[in-house]
């Protein structure tokens, strides 16, 4: 089971929460540092669901693209707040780790109320090219 499967159930343990899960794709291996951001990318996408949303259940998407990696986490709770407009500390923290690994962070607000949190990163950024 891979760290993201465990810290997923734990979060579900932890919380309340529902989360889907879905992994699509071709798996490729994760340089070692590429690997802590994108779980605490996740890790912070999900305490904000949990803390702040509302909602009862959220979607967490790994997808293993032909040249990228996504993570989306989207939840139909009440959505970001408009004061803090993306600014808050857990959201700074996660485009600065976004940015380290030459990746992108969206955050996206669905339609009445929801959040979509989605990281993109290059494959050949964070691609462990270990034997």
């Amino acid at each position: 089971m891979s760290t993201l499967d465990w810290y997923i159930a734990t979060v579900e343990r932890q919380t309340g929460l529902t989360l889907h899960y879905e992994k699509s794709g071709t798996p490729f291996p994760l340089d070692g540092g590429a690997s802590v951001h994108v779980y605490r990318v996740l890790q912070e996408a999900l305490n904000n669901v949990s803390r702040h949303s509302g909602a009862k259940e959220a979607w967490v998407r790994l997808k293993f693209l032909q040249d990228a990696l996504e993570l989306e986490v989207e939840d139909r709770g009440k959505g970001i707040m408009q004061e803090k407009n993306g600014r808050g500390i857990g959201l700074v923290a996660m485009r600065e780790r976004a940015e380290i690994i030459g990746g992108t962070l969206e955050l996206l607000r669905l339609g009445a109320a929801g959040t979509l949190v989605r990281l993109s990163i290059k494959r050949q950024k964070v691609e462990s090219h270990a034997e």
